[in-house]
């Protein structure tokens, strides 16, 4: 049995902070493989502008020829529906049926995730990763994990990642009054960026 990391998100577009929280979760949970899974539409964001999911989907397919064991779906990004975290790893559980997967996710993320649709089956039936994102202690994340190990008898863990101080607002602002994103996204993703002249 493989341990399998799955990162989605919109990644418009993927950035430094991204594949930080990637490789920790590989390094620190022992995973064989991490899957990068771009969302079509978040149902947090819907309305919001974004990058196509083709352009979102090649950028992160550039990440993962760079970096060995990580790979892309477009199962979310190739759907018309809205995505719902839940129905996604339930779809990835049938095609990796004797994988264990765990959904990595940042804390702005997991602060919420009893919100989210599905969320007491998808907190039983599936590991959570959770990365430290800027802006959030680190005491606070681990105070809500125990609560949820202890509601729902949650696999979840906090990882040690660098903290970066980078967010995909801030990459398509300078972007816009063409500021350099050299030190925000990996060399790959600025290429890609300005060869499609995207966010401006």
């Amino acid at each position: 049995m493989r341990e399998i990391g799955i990162l989605g998100g919109s990644f418009d577009p993927f950035h430094r902070g991204h594949l930080s929280i990637a490789k920790a979760a590989m390094k620190e949970c022992g995973l064989s493989r991490i899957i990068l899974l771009p969302t079509k539409v978040q149902p947090f964001k819907i309305g919001r502008e974004m990058a196509s999911s083709e352009d979102r989907v090649n950028m992160v397919s550039l990440i993962a020829r760079e970096n060995e064991n990580f790979i892309v779906s477009d199962i979310e990004a190739c759907s018309q529906e809205v995505s719902y975290t839940y129905r996604t790893l339930q779809r990835l559980q049938e095609e990796y049926p004797a994988d264990r997967l765990h959904f990595i996710m940042g804390t702005d993320s997991f602060l919420t995730l009893e919100s989210w649709y599905r969320s007491e089956e998808l907190l039983r039936e599936f590991s959570i990763i959770v990365g430290i994102r800027p802006g959030y202690k680190e005491s606070e994340t681990v105070e809500y994990m125990h609560l949820l190990r202890k509601k729902y008898g949650s696999r979840i863990r906090v990882l040690h990642n660098r903290v970066m101080e980078v967010s995909s607002t801030e990459i398509k602002e300078n972007v816009k009054s063409g500021k350099s994103i050299r030190e925000l996204v990996p060399f790959q993703i600025e290429r890609y960026i300005c060869e499609h002249g995207l966010y401006k």
